[in-house]
């Protein structure tokens, strides 16, 4: 008995909690059956109470044109609750595209769905329970087509915003059925710092110190480009590399195996800005020297317990600004709370 009553009270509940969180199975989320949920509208409860009047008051007076009206429109009102329930019935809801963004701005945040049944799907609508003041997305899809649900997330703050329970909806056809399911899709972005609007110069580039020239190993060569190791052609070295006055001087072909030219670099320092300045605007400050910077110079980052060595380049910029937007923490090892 004792075996039986934890099997009544721990059970069913852990089965609840499970059935109640809508995991995609290979990114994908299923509007199955077993998972969508219908009620009346207001509108639809009011449909209601006037057909109960109507029937009520064709039972009082007898009268025949009443029962045909009445039974008439609760048949329509059943359709309606089927159409609505079949206008959601196995839709895929997927993860879509998200791109980063600064504090301040809205992420957003793409569905894709997807409708494997012959028939139209109209009014569908994503919301975010959590965050009532994001504006609901609203899709149609033709048969057996696709298409994308865009959810603008507001980011106030820096770090990594986390995509909350989506909830899928249709109030299709005449508003008198709410029929919804839940998604929980694992969609997240990282929010940067938002840069500073009036952020003064960036400090100075400096370009690196090559040594000394006379004591360049034997073999080298000097170019415009820099110090050259020449050795023999090997396939598969780039063109960029031949040594084409090398070789024609020789008679053999010969590539260069210096080391490459090296640009001015300039390092974005924590520990150079002001001593008062508190640490949100520290990352601001950095963030906006970052984003300022081109590609002419090479950009290296310090931060407390990170350091970017310098480099140039789109993705080199993205690590930076990933670094700025999960300090303390290491880039890729955090997750900020979701916004309120």
């Amino acid at each position: 008995m004792a075996a039986r009553k934890g099997v009544l009270g721990g059970t069913p509940r852990l089965a609840w909690r499970r059935a109640a969180s809508r995991r995609p199975a290979g990114g994908v989320v299923l509007l199955d059956r077993r998972h969508l949920y219908i009620l009346p509208t207001r509108g639809g409860v009011g449909f209601a109470v006037v057909l109960a009047a109507m029937l009520m008051t064709s039972l009082n007076y007898n009268i025949s044109l009443g029962f045909a009206l009445t039974f008439m429109l609760a048949g329509i009102g059943m359709s309606c609750m089927w159409l609505a329930y079949r206008n959601l019935l196995d839709l895929a809801v997927a993860a879509g595209p998200v791109a980063a963004v600064h504090a301040g701005q809205d992420a957003v945040f793409h569905l894709r769905v997807d409708s494997h049944g012959g028939d139209a799907r109209i009014g569908i609508e994503a919301r975010l329970s959590a965050i009532p003041e994001v504006a609901a997305a609203t899709l149609t899809l033709d048969a057996n087509a696709s298409g994308m649900l865009a959810l603008h997330v507001p980011a106030p703050r820096r770090g990594r915003l986390v995509l909350p329970r989506v909830t899928i909806a249709s109030r299709f056809p005449f508003g008198l059925f709410h029929v919804w399911s839940h998604a929980d899709l694992e969609l997240s972005t990282l929010v940067y710092p938002a840069p500073e609007g009036d952020a003064p110069p960036p400090p100075p580039a400096h370009r690196p110190d090559h040594g000394d020239d006379a004591h360049a190993a034997p073999g080298t060569t000097h170019s415009d480009d820099g110090i050259d190791q020449l050795r023999r052609y090997r396939s598969g070295d780039p063109l960029h590399r031949i040594a084409w006055k090398h070789s024609a001087r020789t008679g053999r072909w010969l590539s260069r195996a210096g080391d490459p030219p090296r640009q001015p670099a300039r390092w974005l320092d924590w520990h150079a800005l002001p001593a008062g300045m508190e640490a949100e605007a520290r990352l601001s400050r950095l963030c906006a020297w970052l984003l300022a910077a081109g590609d002419e110079v090479e950009i290296g980052l310090r931060l407390p317990g990170i350091e970017l060595q310098p480099a140039r380049g789109a993705s080199h910029r993205r690590a930076c600004l990933e670094a700025l937007a999960l300090w303390p923490q290491r880039p890729g090892t955090v997750r900020a709370a979701e916004p309120a």
